[in-house]
């Protein structure tokens, strides 16, 4: 993906019901900037096929209004700041998503765990399995929602096999392995250095670890003893972000983007954290009774 102002729109318009990817490439070419997409939207009205069909209906043109209203804070920011402020919208609704369909059922629970831990509260119980299951899908989407943000501050998709994306400088390419945190088991480190074996052209290639946040203090061992060229082949943190972007201090420009766009936000994460948490601890409670004997009753279903 480019991301670009025709881009912009189409990602937008894909969220309306019956818009598919032909169409919101279409109106993307008609409105032809972001600014008009944004202040003459119900011109979409007389966008017409050949043959006179409207591309989209009034109905259509309404929750057009509706994402715009939603996701876009102010029409007057850069594109590249509009950019990560939808980018983080959605991993954020996508997280409160995740939030609201966890079950009871949907919670891994482990029967060791619990003997070795010695839990003898169903809360603690819930409690330790529900944090558990959320932490993980917010760190996986998280890091998808990374790769995205670095292509929307100046990278691009990279060609070579076992790399996420690129940037050009210099007549050279710089590719990039992107990693949200800065551990990586040793499994993970020796499969992106044979990536970085089986790249022939190593004059005009230059091959990175890009990790998102840190500083190489922060960097586990495994890295640090495992991989090809280290220190020279990790860009981390404000490093990899001001490189990308091609502009000193525009790791704290970002971070500053998306506190902004934190504190629009109706909603505290935190909180609907705590109200899952509780919601989930009083169905425990009515399907299996309370204390060890309702923790007992559940490990049953293992035997």
């Amino acid at each position: 993906m480019n991301y670009n102002e025709e881009e912009l729109i189409a990602y937008l318009c894909l969220k309306v019901n019956g818009i598919g990817d032909k169409t919101a490439i279409r109106i993307a070419g008609y409105m032809e900037d972001f600014n008009n997409f944004c202040k003459n939207t119900q011109n979409l009205i007389n966008f017409t096929t050949d043959k006179g069909t409207k591309v989209v209906n009034q109905v259509q043109i309404e929750e057009i209004k509706t994402v715009l209203t939603e996701y876009i804070i102010d029409y007057s920011k850069s594109i590249q700041e509009i950019w990560v402020s939808v980018l983080v919208k959605d991993f954020v609704k996508n997280a409160l998503l995740e939030l609201q369909n966890t079950t009871l059922e949907s919670l891994s629970i482990n029967p060791f765990l619990i003997k070795a831990f010695g839990f003898t509260d169903h809360k603690e119980v819930v409690t330790f399995y529900f944090y558990q299951k959320i932490t993980r899908s917010i760190v996986t989407s998280w890091g998808f929602t990374i790769e995205y943000l670095l292509r929307c501050s100046g990278a691009e998709n990279s060609e070579l096999g076992g790399f996420d994306m690129k940037v050009h400088r210099n007549n050279l390419q710089y590719h990039f392995q992107i990693k949200s945190s800065p551990v990586m088991s040793v499994e993970q480190v020796r499969a992106l250095n044979a990536h970085f074996k089986n790249v022939d052209d190593k004059v005009n290639n230059l091959l990175f670890l890009g990790i998102s946040y840190g500083n190489k203090s922060k960097i586990n061992e495994q890295i640090k003893t495992n991989l090809i060229d280290y220190p020279n082949s990790v860009m981390i943190g404000k490093e990899l972000w001001d490189f990308i972007a091609e502009e000193t201090g525009y790791y704290e420009k970002i971070l500053g983007w998306i506190d902004e766009i934190a504190n629009f936000e109706p909603i505290k994460f935190s909180n609907e954290i705590d109200k899952k948490r509780n919601l989930l601890i009083m169905e425990w409670e009515q399907q299996y009774s309370t204390g060890k004997k309702s923790i007992d009753k559940v490990l049953e279903n293992f035997l």
